[in-house]
């Protein structure tokens, strides 16, 4: 039978509680005065002031970025819907035609990714 581990009573002094609440006291009014410093900086520097206004950015020089600006969102949506669902020709003399993307996924599903010819590999013009 092995001997019953020594029991130690614990340290009658860690540290003595008034270091301990001395430094908790530093520390929240330490806390408090750099919050006060920050509402003094706020009330002095943002006061009156009100909302800064919003205005548009200047112009962009060059080609725009939107296809056509002037339509709302709800159209250019419709827009793109209509070139997704329709049947046309991309490029007749190249015998290049669009097809819905509906039927374009089932194609590439049953078919799977066509093999690049030479002139798809070609860097576009």
């Amino acid at each position: 039978m092995s001997p019953a581990p020594e029991t130690r009573a614990p340290e009658a002094r860690d540290m003595s509680p008034r270091v301990v609440l001395w430094s908790a006291a530093v520390l929240v009014a330490s806390v408090a005065v750099a919050l006060g410093i920050v509402a003094g900086l706020v009330h002095l520097l943002g006061h009156g002031r009100g909302p800064t206004p919003v205005t548009a950015p200047p112009p962009v020089a060059g080609v725009p970025l939107d296809e056509v600006p002037y339509l709302g969102g709800a159209q250019v949506r419709a827009r793109a819907k209509a070139d997704l669902t329709r049947y046309g020709w991309a490029d007749r003399d190249a015998g290049r035609a669009t097809i819905p993307i509906d039927r374009a996924m089932d194609l590439l599903a049953r078919k799977g990714w066509p093999a690049p010819d030479d002139k798809d590999t070609e860097a576009p013009e």
